[in-house]
């Protein structure tokens, strides 16, 4: 695409978009569960079933208490007998409910998680192109894995740890202010310094996360960029540039890991002595009550296991704060990218004509203005007409237009001003995706999938390998995989890197034709192809071209002297338009343009 240079959108984590992309912890939480909705049941269930384990947990607890007064201190077989085999039982049970919640919930949190990665590739399908221009592909990869891990560490093991906290410590001061109620109303108002602490510390540590998330994704964008551009970094010999750039990122990823790990590693502890001190109490308090003999020992035993079941649940809520807050940071994240507007907010209501109307290829442009940034056009009034089967020839200097022009014919940007006809018809009236069918397109260096020659030649289409090897021998790819030993079943490996560059463009121009679109588009297709394969891709093209209306975008001239017509373009202007000969005799700037080549 020929545009003027635009920066990047800044990452949703950047410190001027945190405002507008940040979410409470509330409205995260809540957003997180959204998604386990449809498995509201399963998950209720396996957390009742967690609950259930809390209870025989506390269960075992007073059962302790019952086995060192009834049992032990009275010095009875039969009651200790009677109470270890309750509490081993009751431990079993603890163990048995809390193995099926944990499957259970793991399970469907996995489905969960598998319904946000199908969501977040649904949105990735139907963003528009332009999105896809202002983004690094590090950030977008990083939102469907990085990010959605973030979120399934929460559903996978830290949901059910939280909630069978909440439960366990709501059953534990419930026992232990009915078991004595100004001791147990002590112990609670003791834990208190704890919770401050993890509230007003939650931010700072959202923060940290932040910043780990961000660097992480600035990571994975220059690593992205640097896998894509290694032939050009072996060209130039830039390994040693590139490995300080990447160690830049890598320090800086560094720096906020090191910032989380010093955080918590002073935070943690702080909580854990915060959570063990009021043990101090106990002992103290429920001592001098077991020695006045006001106090039972098998209570004070119990109390001791209830103010364990009390305050572990805390320092495992402390242990597990940076998780949640990764899984809230996660979700800001997936959040801000499902609100990048798709398509058809940008491009508006996609059009309903498509199959009953019988495309000829004529094609009108009427005053058409177009800008990406709302600033500064790019377009600026292009009026011309081509008549269905005409072959038309785009040219002139980088950045005047030519890519974007054909680019609106397929709906892939919006135009602003005027409006474009097929056969007489505005194209925002066609359905988009008939439109673009009815459309092939074959760039300079064309894209091919991992896959066979048949998934490549025919992606979506139930078309026989007969028709397929028919069209093969049309464009002369057959010839090609015959001497190479190829079959439609012989593997092409990503970006067609077992296949040159005149390989890949017979693929290309053979899957067009497969296709059978009305009107084709050319971007350059014969600029890097070798003299090997000239010959035999510039018969391709004429054989495609047959009964088409064809756009062919050209720096080299010498590729359009068979072109209807030459289209000459100027800072986004139409300024000349006829034969090669025509324009030649103007001495104009298509015979500048010719001059300055030949």
């Amino acid at each position: 695409m020929n545009q003027k240079q635009s920066f990047l959108e800044a990452d949703e984590q950047d410190d001027k978009n945190i405002k507008k992309n940040a979410l409470s912890d509330v409205k995260s939480f809540k957003y997180l569960l959204k998604f386990a909705a449809p498995y509201k049941f399963q998950f209720i269930f396996s957390i009742a079933a967690m609950m259930m384990s809390s209870f025989f947990t506390l269960s075992s607890a007073r059962l302790m208490g019952s086995f060192v007064e009834d049992g032990l201190l009275a010095r009875s077989y039969k009651e200790s007998a009677f109470y270890a085999i309750a509490i081993v039982s009751v431990s079993a049970f603890s163990f048995l409910f809390m193995w099926l919640g944990r499957k259970l919930l793991t399970k469907y949190s996995s489905l969960a998680i598998l319904d946000i990665r199908k969501v977040l590739f649904q949105h990735l399908q139907v963003l528009p192109i332009f999105f896809y221009d202002t983004q690094p592909q590090g950030r977008v990869v990083t939102r469907v894995t990085h990010d959605v891990e973030g979120i399934e560490q929460f559903f996978t093991s830290t949901l059910g740890r939280l909630v069978s906290a909440l439960f366990l410590t709501t059953m534990s001061i419930s026992a232990m202010l009915l078991t004595n109620f100004w001791l147990g109303l002590a112990l609670v108002g003791s834990v208190f310094p704890a919770i401050i602490f993890i509230y007003f510390t939650r931010n700072i540590v959202r923060n940290v996360n932040r910043r780990m998330s961000k660097d992480s994704s600035a990571l994975n964008s220059k690593l992205s960029e640097f896998i894509n551009g290694l032939s050009v970094i072996r060209s130039f010999g830039l390994e040693e540039w590139s490995n300080d750039e990447y160690e830049v990122a890598v320090s800086t990823h560094e720096r906020s890991q090191l910032d989380a790990n010093f955080l918590y590693g002073w935070s943690r502890p702080l909580i854990s002595f915060l959570c063990t001190t009021p043990i101090i109490l106990l002992v103290w308090f429920g001592g001098k009550e077991v020695l006045a003999g006001t106090m039972g020992v098998g209570v004070f035993v119990a109390f001791v296991r209830y103010c364990e079941r009390f305050f572990n649940p805390i320092m495992t809520l402390a242990r597990e704060v940076h998780v949640i807050q990764q899984a809230f940071t996660s979700a800001e994240r997936v959040v801000s990218f499902l609100e990048h507007k798709p398509e058809e907010s940008v491009l508006g209501i996609n059009g309903l004509i498509k199959d009953e109307h019988t495309m000829q290829g004529r094609i009108d442009f009427d005053n058409v203005w177009m800008s990406y940034n709302e600033e500064d056009w790019i377009l600026k009034g292009l009026n011309f007409s081509i008549k269905a089967g005409d072959k038309i020839g785009l040219v002139g200097r980088t950045g005047c237009g030519k890519s974007t022009t054909v680019n609106l014919i397929s709906r892939l940007y919006e135009f602003q001003k005027g409006d474009i006809l097929v056969d007489g018809v505005s194209i925002r009236l066609f359905n988009r995706e008939y439109l673009r069918s009815m459309i092939g397109f074959v760039a300079q260096d064309p894209v091919l999938f991992r896959g066979s020659f048949a998934q490549n030649l025919s992606p979506m289409k139930n078309v026989s390998k007969e028709e397929i090897l028919y069209q093969c021998d049309t464009t002369g790819l057959s010839k090609i995989m015959h001497k190479n030993g190829f079959t439609l079943d012989t593997e092409i490996f990503e970006g067609g890197s077992n296949l040159s560059v005149g390989e890949r463009q017979l693929v290309a121009l053979t899957r067009i034709l497969i296709n059978n679109p009305k009107i084709l588009i050319l971007d350059e297709a014969t600029a890097n192809i070798d003299p090997a394969y000239e010959k035999i891709i510039h018969e391709a093209i004429n054989k495609v071209m047959v009964g088409r209306t064809c756009l062919m975008i050209a720096h080299r001239l010498a590729t359009i002297e068979h072109c209807d017509r030459i289209f000459v373009f100027d800072e986004g202007r139409l300024v000349e338009e006829g034969s090669r000969e025509e324009l030649f005799n103007l001495k104009g700037y298509f015979h500048n343009l010719h001059t300055a080549q030949f």
